[in-house]
């Protein structure tokens, strides 16, 4: 890269910085430790500390959508920044111009970049001075609570769905009752939610799917990751960042449909066929339904853009002549996508969509093409899911219990090893402190308690060490290179040891953080994925499936095929592009870099957790929220079998994250004070956050099926019967 590109990029990465402090014209809090009054602990701040990462162009839509934006300031920065915030609305419309010059003097791709960073700088122009009456920003959300209703609950007998779309819910428990598996019910609840929530999945995407099925010993995984087209490589983005974010060239080879064909085949229950599963979709698309506030807002922030392809937006702008788009409590109609899907459902997904004769692909090509895009029919042709069995912790809390995990291009093997130390770590100190059985937490409760000091302490430092994990992690299955295999299991081995464990935990300590980010021996720097749904199935029979689907940032690629009426994804820019290091001087990882036919690592990680003594299982979990997804994750299993909480107050109450870079705990707000003036006491640095991190999961006993969707988060809604 030339040294005025480099200056450049780095100059972009300083507005961005700024930008993403100032989105939003307002004062933010955060808990400052230099104060003994911790009522009077919040303070009004200006910027971000300079090497604050940024989520490039998606950073206030993910607040409304995902919640996921950060709401305040490093503590280390507030004395030197206080003065600046009214003097950085200008930044981003320099970005605007920036992005447009790197074209090559394509004016409708320029325009296009203008309409689409458009809704930043209206933002942005709002004036700041004045401090909010309250200090996070209203939303469509009620927000995690110490005090969830249990309305929100559902309790069933038989089975149940938890998802983000009521309507979608309900229609995977009527395929239960028609004598579906959950494998069969999963493959409505997708499209449904494909459907509806179009703007962050459908099958212009991709997925992780985490299944057990009664009759089998272990669950199965398939990875049906979105694959770089045949002509990606690794350069294709040099200077041109942007690209992998909107348009033809950020879409790779969409996967989701053959990952629900694949499920539906083996894990089906055979009394439904495959069209049975898509025809209730295709109806729902065909003969509408009411506009959320949820997606109401998500066309809002994006008409601009809408309106500059109105032939391709159409179906969701109201007046033509007046570019009114669509309103909650509209009725909306997905026509072309119906046609599509009842194609889809009378020949199956291989058949239709990965044949490279097929007009739906054929379709897809052509407008991404249009778009800037490299997409291929032989893409399609080469696209394979991977089917595997699935990473497992056996006797996880207590003998007898199995966490299962998605492998693959995701992070489940973060996931495991998280687990892992915390389990050792605790298990241990049960039988320290009075604790009878080192396989059972039986000892000192009160040392497990959720948002007690030592325990929120431990899950922060085993947040860090997955983040160091996961920077380790990339796809191999695109490669037959047998030295990079080899590699890469060594690298995977490695975390799996005991031995790893064993050092990892000697490291912890009760009453302090590690000196140093570094101190975690992070390899290479993470990507940082966006967007996605989660969902979670059980049925009568003991089967379950846990799935998380995506097109990363809103409506993916922003590219929508009117022929077929599918919503392509952007999920290339989940690859690490190669470059400079970043801001902490880690380069990106080079296990992340775009191959040909190669899958991007992701932060997703469905997960079971089955009782093998009972032969059923007890949890089934999942998050979105990109790169939140693992170690939320992880704080639900803690809750529910370290904590012992239900899974309503597991998912209702704030959580934490941690992902080692930037080193900052984000505590979502409302948070008791005394555990953030604990936390700062260890070394922590700490922000007060908004809602983020949407989960939606199932708990079974030996009576019950207990459903809970992320209601406060995401306005989600379960179903069961």
């Amino acid at each position: 890269m030339s040294n005025e590109n480099k200056y450049r990029d780095m100059e972009k990465q300083q507005q961005h910085q700024q930008q993403e402090k100032t989105v939003a014209g307002l004062e933010l809090p955060i808990y400052d430790s230099s104060r003994d009054d911790n009522s009077k602990n919040l303070k009004s701040v200006s910027s971000f500390k300079k090497y604050r990462k940024l989520l490039v162009l998606s950073v206030f839509i993910i607040i409304l959508f995902c919640n996921d934006i950060r709401l305040s300031n490093n503590i280390n920065n507030i004395n030197n920044n206080s003065a600046t915030n009214s003097q950085n609305y200008g930044g981003f419309s320099k970005l605007i111009k920036e992005s447009a010059s790197n074209n090559d003097g394509n004016k409708d791709k320029d325009k296009d970049y203008k309409l689409y960073t458009d809704f930043f700088e209206d933002l942005s122009n709002k004036p700041d001075s004045k401090k909010p009456e309250t200090p996070f920003p209203k939303l469509p959300f009620d927000g995690p609570t110490w005090n969830p209703e249990s309305e929100h609950l559902i309790t069933a007998k038989n089975g149940a769905v938890a998802s983000d779309v009521e309507k979608c819910s309900q229609l995977g428990v009527e395929i239960l009752k028609k004598g579906g598996f959950a494998a069969d019910a999963a493959v409505t609840v997708a499209l449904c939610i494909g459907t509806v929530n179009f703007f962050s999945s459908g099958i212009g995407g991709g997925s992780f799917i985490t299944s057990k099925h009664f009759n089998e010993a272990d669950a199965i995984t398939i990875d049906a990751r979105e694959m770089a087209p045949g002509k990606s490589h690794k350069d294709m983005y040099d200077g041109h960042e942007i690209d992998s974010k909107i348009d033809g060239l950020s879409v790779g080879i969409p996967g989701e449909l053959k990952g629900l064909y694949n499920l539906h085949k083996l894990h089906g229950s055979g009394i439904l066929k495959w069209k049975d599963l898509v025809f209730p979709v295709a109806n729902l698309a065909k003969t509408g339904w009411e506009v959320s506030e949820l997606l109401a807002l998500a066309l809002g922030a994006q008409k601009d853009y809408i309106l500059n392809h109105k032939d391709d937006w159409s179906f969701v702008i109201k007046d033509q002549v007046s570019g009114e788009l669509l309103k909650q409590g509209d009725i909306i109609l997905r026509k072309k996508y119906a046609e599509t899907l009842v194609k889809i459902a009378l020949n199956g997904s291989d058949a239709i969509f990965y044949d490279s004769n097929s007009e739906i692909v054929k379709n897809i090509c052509e407008i991404t093409q249009k778009r800037g895009g490299i997409l291929e029919p032989v893409d399609f042709e080469q696209y394979r899911v991977v089917i595997e069995p699935a990473l497992k912790l056996e006797n996880f809390a207590k003998d007898g219990l199995t966490v299962y995990t998605s492998s693959g291009a995701s992070s489940g093997l973060a996931l495991i090893t998280g687990l892992r130390l915390l389990d050792t770590f605790t298990k241990k100190d049960s039988l320290a402190n009075g604790g009878g059985n080192n396989g059972d937490l039986d000892g000192d409760k009160e040392k497990f308690s959720d948002f007690s000091a030592t325990s929120t302490h431990r899950l922060i430092e085993t947040m860090k060490w997955m983040a160091s994990v996961r920077s380790n992690l990339g796809d191999i299955e695109y490669s037959d290179d047998e030295s990079l295999r080899k590699e890469h299991d060594e690298r995977y081995n490695k975390f799996k040891a005991q031995e790893w464990i064993d050092r990892t935990i000697g490291k912890y300590n009760d009453n302090s953080t590690l000196p140093s980010w570094k101190d975690y021996e992070p390899a290479y720097q993470s990507n940082d994925p966006h967007g996605t749904s989660h969902f979670s199935v059980v049925d009568k029979h003991g089967n379950a499936v846990s799935m998380t689907t995506t097109v990363n940032l809103l409506f993916g690629s922003m590219v929508h095929d009117p022929k077929t009426g599918i919503v392509l994804n952007d999920e290339m820019d989940d690859f690490s592009v190669e470059s400079t290091p970043n801001f902490f001087d880690l380069q990106p990882s080079i296990y992340n870099y775009i191959e040909p036919y190669k899958r991007p690592l992701s932060s997703c990680s469905p997960t079971i957790v089955f009782n093998t003594e009972k032969n059923k299982p007890e949890l089934v979990i999942g998050a979105a929220g990109g790169s939140r997804i693992t170690p939320a994750v992880l704080q639900a299993i803690i809750r529910v079998y370290h904590y012992n909480l239900s899974i309503l107050e597991t998912i209702a109450f704030p959580r934490i994250h941690h992902q080692l870079l930037p080193d900052i705990v984000d505590i979502e707000n409302p948070q008791r004070g005394e555990i953030v003036n604990q936390l700062i006491a260890k070394g922590h640095k700490v922000e007060m956050t908004a809602q983020r991190t949407a989960m939606n999961g199932i708990k079974i006993d030996d009576e019950f099926v207990y459903a809970q969707s992320d209601y406060w988060r995401k306005l989600g809604r379960a179903d069961g019967y």
